[in-house]
């Protein structure tokens, strides 16, 4: 194979794509013929366990041709699998339910099969790319720099401020502005005294901030709050006139070096509209936080920044994410700017511009940091708009029929967009088996042997496969984790922009809360009533197991799923525990020379991690002896910034030991303090390096790994949430419940009576409504 790879290299451009053409239809044609020839449990167990067997040798082997070889076998056995399950598996001639559970089960499979071609599809080839240097000054494009903000605590936008003010980059070819929605005319004249007071104080406090801070920082507001983020972006484009437009979200901070390793690519291209950089958080997520999983698994994040994006721009498909890309003013304007028909417009802005012809780029060193949502209700609202607005964009830009993209940016946004429907297949995958042990529905009519034939090396496959594409970015069956916890809020999102495509509004994701305390979230009820409808469904397979003895092939098909949704949901219940985030700033690790002046004293010692509030330096001498005088003292604690330039910093130590100090910094209200901070904790890129490990471990060690989780987390999580329900169902006021169910119910048939009289009367449409 690697000789007749090696020959490959060796043709011209028309003699590898002839090859090529040759070699796929040869290939096509053959997976098809193995696909629907007919074959008994012998001949499909030799072939899926000759492929499978091969693809265990072959996953050791990281390069492009073995991943094609992969993802080919991955095929062979999937559309076998689909093959049989289309034409001996569904169960339509018994009744109803059996029916329609049947065809939705079957359905969220071919979704996961689309969702699985498209997803390799994208990862055939990942794009790497190296930053493209300027020599000359003069050569530098000017440069605005937007922070649209809202409702975010001011410190938040201070520090993405001071940050991007501090960027490496010629003083005099970039401006930042504090895009202002929260300070508008509409906002600072809200009908409601205690809004319109708070508004008016966030504002002035951005003003005086600006002022105090001077260089080329500026404020911008306007009007109305109209078209939300996307509206804000574009009356700012009206008062500005940079080359290049940097977006940055509030919260997300530039390092120094971020312009001058993007901007050299829309020199170098010049039909390029777009480059976006990674979101990196120095947070941890809510499920990472209360599982405390954070730095130990990949972030959520990392599959779609560290691979997925990377994919994209293989096919020339990589989209704006909002925030960390760099825009060109001039075809941003062409289109009218940041579209606002979807909710999404980030990636609405993207697919415009691409189907006019022109270029994105994805540079993948990351080099913004910002805030993940705290807790779990912020996580949802977030899911929820990125789920309705890619649904949107499928619905009302639909990229397979959008003029101007290629085959393959169609099929790379259709894959972006149709993801977000995984609410409607991850809930069918939790409630179908139940529906056979407690209801008796007959919904996937197979054997046990069928089962073991076909779906085990359809689901073991699977496995395999997920693990050599995304072991780096993702581990095996987190997705499962993420995907059913939040289906159960993201189905009925999903259900209402069908319904009214045009309906969803903007919802800004809440950042920056404080979790003083440990409590449960007030979204536990749907995720601990699924557990429990599993658990239950264990006693109702027990009763079939002993009554039903002919089809015990089934239960146990049934119990080896309840098994995996019971310990999914467990994990769910335990994610629903908010634990307690008490760090106003979070430390960043760090390995800088530092020196501390107590008194006459001084050690020296290494920075183990930073904040904008506070300090560990680890020292280098033992300071028992000089306990007494050191703990609680107030010090001088010296550092270098990125630039080497060396500063101190007055601090109040907090806890000291042996050779620990930790220590709170005193007077950052100080902007100049407050900018060499921001420089020292933000501005090297280099830094973040740590969050940049990537850590493999593979299926088994990750089950196992799960399975410790469950038990680590889960009896405590779930004894509060049980309180909490129990006080629940104990404070609801039934009567009152009643009532209102049966007045709702006499207004319906008050309606739909004289809705039924105006039809007979003949009187015109809207009488009728």
């Amino acid at each position: 194979l690697m000789s007749i790879m090696e020959k490959f290299k060796q043709l011209d451009l028309k003699q590898k794509e002839k090859f090529l053409a040759i070699f796929l239809s040869i290939f096509f044609i053959g997976v098809v013929l193995i696909i629907i020839a007919p074959s008994n449990h012998k001949s499909q167990i030799f072939l899926s366990a000759t492929l499978f067997l091969i693809a265990l040798f072959l996953v050791k082997i990281r390069n492009e041709y073995v991943k094609l070889i992969l993802i080919m076998f991955g095929l062979i056995i999937s559309f076998r699998y689909f093959w049989w399950r289309t034409f001996n598996t569904l169960n339509l001639d018994e009744g109803i339910l059996n029916a329609t559970f049947s065809i939705l089960l079957y359905l969220a499979e071919v979704y996961s099969m689309v969702i699985f071609l498209l997803g390799a599809f994208v990862s055939l080839r990942l794009l790497e790319r190296e930053p493209i240097k300027i020599k000359n000054r003069e050569e530098y494009p000017t440069v605005d720099v937007f922070i649209p903000t809202y409702n975010e605590p001011v410190e938040i936008v201070q520090t993405t401020a001071l940050a991007a003010i501090s960027m490496d980059y010629p003083v005099e070819k970039f401006n930042v502005y504090i895009l202002d929605d929260g300070g508008t005319t509409q906002k600072l004249n809200d009908p409601d005294p205690v809004k319109r007071k708070e508004n008016y104080e966030r504002a002035m406090a951005l003003k005086e901030f600006v002022n105090r801070v001077g260089r080329n920082l500026h404020y911008i507001t306007r009007e109305r709050n109209v078209h939300a983020k996307a509206g804000n972006i574009n009356e700012a484009l009206k008062k500005t006139k940079g080359d290049l437009i940097l977006i940055l979200d509030c919260d997300h901070v530039p390092a120094e070096d971020f312009l001058k390793r993007v901007v050299g690519f829309f020199n170098k291209y010049p039909k390029l509209f777009l480059v976006q950089t990674p979101h990196s958080f120095y947070n941890p997520d809510p499920i990472e936080k209360n599982l405390g999983i954070f730095k130990i698994v990949p972030s959520e994040a990392d599959m779609f920044y560290k691979h997925i994006q990377k994919g994209l721009d293989f096919w020339s498909a990589s989209f704006f994410c909002g925030s960390a890309a760099v825009l060109r003013r001039k075809y941003l304007e062409e289109v009218g700017g940041i579209q606002g028909t979807t909710i999404t417009e980030d990636a609405e802005t993207a697919l415009e511009l691409h189907s006019r012809g022109y270029d994105s780029a994805y540079y993948a060193r990351p080099m913004v940091y910002g805030l993940q949502p705290e807790t779990f209700s912020a996580f949802i609202v977030q899911r929820t708009r990125w789920a309705q607005g890619m649904i949107q964009i499928f619905l009302l830009k639909n990229p397979l029929l959008k003029k101007g993209l290629k085959w393959y940016q169609k099929l790379s946004y259709l894959n972006a967009n149709i993801f977000w429907f995984f609410g409607f297949a991850r809930f069918m995958f939790i409630i179908a088996p139940v529906l056979y042990p407690i209801l008796g529905a007959r919904i996937y009519n197979a054997s046990l042997e069928d089962a073991l034939v076909y779906a085990i090396p359809y689901f073991f496959y699977s496995i395999l496969l997920s693990y050599y594409l995304y072991a780096k970015t993702r581990w095996n069956f987190f997705s499962e984790i993420y995907e059913a916890i939040q289906s159960v809020f993201i189905l009925p999102a999903i259900i209402s922009v069908i319904l009214s495509p045009r309906k969803p509004t903007f919802k800004v994701t809440p950042k920056g809360e404080n979790l003083e305390q440990e409590f449960l979230t007030p979204f536990y009820k749907p995720i601990y009533i699924l557990f429990h409808i599993i658990l239950i469904s264990f006693f109702f397979s027990a009763y079939r197991w002993i009554n039903f003895p002919d089809e015990r092939g089934t239960v146990v098909i049934v119990l080896f799923w309840q098994v995996f949704n019971f310990f999914i949901l467990g994990l769910g219940i335990s994610i629903l525990l908010e634990r307690p985030q008490r760090r106003k700033a979070f430390r960043i690790p760090s390995n800088d020379e530092a020196f501390i002046y107590v008194n006459d004293l001084v050690f020296s010692g290494k920075v183990r991690d930073i904040s904008l509030t506070g300090i560990w330096v680890e020292t280098d001498q033992d300071l028992t002896d000089y306990l007494s005088v050191v703990r609680d003292a107030e010090i001088k604690v010296m550092i270098k910034d990125v630039d080497n330039l060396a500063f101190s910093l007055e601090a109040k130590v907090v806890n000291a030991n042996a050779k620990n100090v930790r220590a709170y910094f005193l007077n950052t209200n100080d902007v100049r303090n407050l900018i060499k901070l921001v420089k020292v904790v933000y501005a090297d890129s280099t830094r973040w390096e740590i969050f940049r490990e990537e850590k493999v471990m593979g299926p088994i060690g990750v089950t196992l790994f799960l399975i410790k989780l469950f038990f680590q987390n889960f009896t405590r999580s779930y004894r509060v949430a049980t309180q909490e329900f129990i006080r629940e169902v104990r404070s609801i006021n039934y009567i009152q419940m009643l009532k209102s169910i049966i007045y709702t119910f006499y207004s319906a048939y008050k309606k739909l009576i004289k809705y039924s009289k105006n039809i007979v009367a003949g009187a015109p449409i809207n009488e009728k409504i």
